[in-house]
């Protein structure tokens, strides 16, 4: 073997040790060559996180493998193209999910607030109590206050057993037309059979939004009956026409996920944001729903 020669495979060794490791910098740096561009780009990821174990992932209709935990119902996707891909969870028994995302440049694309809800949630009986005219009530732990405007009379039952525990005159106080969000970030309210909700401040996490943007959620002929967040300020629910409704606020792709419930509800509602029931009478009787996932 000449010097000329081994000269020539030393070099050969160089280059391809330069370029080797230059590929694997890339790599590590998150470029992938996209064979449909035929160019080197920079990948993105997708960050999913859903309120229960055990939903299965697909992105463009193919399964991803889960990384949540036990403790943690949370999973990274990485190295995409950019470019837009649809996003689709299912568990068995819930209402499936879906939404198209754009997958940007180094940026990893969050899916933070993905409820996934029971096809039939149970309606469970609470407690039956005496007949009587239900303007609206409200539940307050073990205790329901029903509140008659006519009489102004508030009466106040154990929701145990059903006992009354006090009756007595109230004033009627002024209905609010508007409900700020938990997180004290978000506005809800009914303009014109309308349901809106305004942001009072710049979101700090995905789909951000800045202060003063005007989102129209729904609209509604006769009007809605109620409205309410759920207590993660990123879900609301609200009757209209014995029409249930729950939404998310995330409208990226341009859709936003709701379920729809068909009640035949004739009465006030309560809504218990902590523990997610929704609380309505039929006749004399008290039920609930939970919704929590």
């Amino acid at each position: 073997m000449t010097r000329k020669f081994r000269r020539f495979i030393f070099l050969i060794f160089i280059v391809f040790f330069v370029v080797s490791s230059i590929i694997v910098i890339l790599f590590a740096q998150g470029y992938r060559f996209d064979f449909n561009s035929l160019k080197i780009v920079k990948t993105g990821g997708i960050f999913i996180k859903t309120s229960t174990d055990g939903a299965k992932i697909y992105i463009n209709d193919k399964y991803v493998e889960s990384t949540s935990g036990i403790l943690s119902h949370s999973t990274l996707i990485s190295g995409l193209a950019p470019k837009n891909y649809n996003v689709f969870i299912y568990k068995e028994n819930y209402y499936p999910w879906n939404k198209t995302v754009e997958i940007k440049n180094g940026i990893v694309t969050e899916l933070n607030n993905i409820i996934l809800f029971p096809l039939e949630p149970k309606k469970n009986k609470v407690v039956e109590l005496p007949s009587q005219l239900i303007s609206e009530f409200a539940i307050n732990n073990s205790t329901i206050e029903i509140k008659n405007n006519k009489t102004k009379i508030v009466n106040v039952y154990n929701l145990n057993d059903g006992k009354l525990l006090s009756s007595e005159k109230f004033k009627k106080a002024t209905s609010s037309e508007e409900i700020i969000s938990p997180d004290e970030n978000k506005k809800l309210y009914i303009f014109n059979n309308q349901l809106w909700v305004d942001y009072l401040d710049g979101t700090k996490k995905e789909p951000f939004k800045n202060a003063g943007d005007k989102e129209l959620i729904a609209e509604y002929e006769p009007p809605i009956n109620f409205f309410d967040w759920f207590n993660d300020s990123e879900h609301l629910i609200w009757l209209a026409n014995s029409e249930l409704t729950i939404a998310e606020l995330d409208n990226r792709g341009g859709k936003r996920n709701s379920i729809k419930f068909y009640l035949n509800i004739n009465s006030s509602v309560f809504w218990d944001r902590n523990n997610s029931d929704f609380y309505f009478f039929e006749k004399n009787t008290l039920y609930k729903i939970n919704f929590k996932a």
